[in-house]
């Protein structure tokens, strides 16, 4: 969808300042917040789009007035409450009043590590012909959906020229809707200057991860 969140490549929101030794979590409820996220278990139909999809429905303000770690909340409050899992009033006493039917097992502390180590795998058998090869000239498809893509509007209606195929992966804006399909995913190249009226480099190039359905040929 088209929302705030698609920030890459907006203007206005500052330089950024990388700061060496910074440490990961400003607060020790961040730390907390990342744990919880990954140690219970969620309700059915979760999927890493799924929750991506959920972050970006807040509200606009909302998720502008946010630092990271409060939009992870608000988005598991909303997943959980929805699911029938918590209720308003456990939300505002943090005390659980049920146990929720069907729910498995928190993970393991030590279990953590190694789903984070293994990370999800999306690729899938191919089911077809890619439509594109390295080297074709390709456009960024223009449009609006209403709900989850991760073609973000920087690209739009560009042209880049593909630099590799990774093969068949799951399609982030079906699967975040609990269709999961999988299409060709390129490495597309853009020339900065095309995409930026600043830009002065006639060299500089921007690499986007595109799946097949955002590409036409150019």
């Amino acid at each position: 969808m088209d929302g705030v969140h698609d920030m890459g490549g907006m203007h206005g929101f500052g330089a950024v300042d990388p700061v060496p030794n910074r440490p990961l979590s400003k607060n020790d409820w961040h730390a907390r917040m990342f744990a919880i996220e990954l140690s219970y278990t969620q309700p059915g139909g979760f999927n890493v789009d799924w929750t991506r999809h959920a972050m970006e429905c807040m509200a606009p303000a909302a998720y502008l007035s946010s630092e990271y770690f409060d939009r992870w909340y608000w988005r598991d409050v909303g997943i959980l409450f929805n699911a029938g899992w918590v209720s308003i009033e456990e939300l505002k006493t943090g005390q659980a009043l049920s146990i929720p039917e069907n729910v498995g097992d928190p993970l393991r502390p030590e279990a953590v590590p190694a789903i984070l180590e293994q990370g999800v795998d999306t690729s899938r058998p191919a089911t077809g012909t890619a439509a594109f090869k390295p080297g074709d000239r390709v456009r960024a498809r223009f449009h609006a959906p209403l709900g989850a893509t991760r073609l973000p509007r920087y690209a739009r209606g560009h042209v880049g020229t593909v630099e590799t195929c990774h093969g068949w992966h799951v399609l982030p804006d079906t699967n975040a809707h609990g269709e999961e399909r999988a299409e060709p995913l390129y490495s597309v190249g853009f020339l900065a200057h095309q995409l930026w009226e600043e830009v002065t480099s006639p060299i500089d190039k921007i690499f986007v991860d595109l799946w097949e359905g955002y590409l036409e040929p150019a």
